[in-house]
């Protein structure tokens, strides 16, 4: 499999990479304005794209970490994620949450590593 990097339009780093089997993603919202519902709904658009782009898929998530700028956001995210990752679980990545200070806005962020 031929190595994939789509950069990010930040520069200096990609939204995601794949070498071999190995695939390291980063998604956020594109709108930053949104409130977190909004936000969160971007940024699990954003990591599907990210994945299909390299030929990966939910299913072949091994790690999510989640990065909250507010933990009281915990309990909205658990119930969007369990809605979004599937109730197969054999499919289910490992995940952690972490709160975080987030920069230009941003509510939610996650960084994945799944394979292809």
């Amino acid at each position: 499999m031929p190595d994939v990097r789509w950069p990010s339009a930040s520069g200096g780093r990609s939204r995601v990479v794949a070498r071999g089997a190995q695939v390291f993603a980063v998604a956020n919202a594109s709108d930053a304005g949104l409130d977190f519902s909004g936000q969160l709904a971007q940024t699990l658009a954003m990591l599907d794209a990210h994945l299909s782009h390299v030929g990966a898929s939910r299913a072949s998530l091994l790690s999510v970490q989640i990065f909250l700028s507010d933990l009281q956001h915990k309990k909205q995210l658990d119930a969007a994620w369990r809605e979004w990752i599937g109730e197969d679980s054999a499919t289910w990545p490992q995940r952690a949450v972490v709160g975080a200070q987030l920069d230009g806005g941003l509510l939610v962020e996650m960084v994945a590593t799944a394979f292809r």
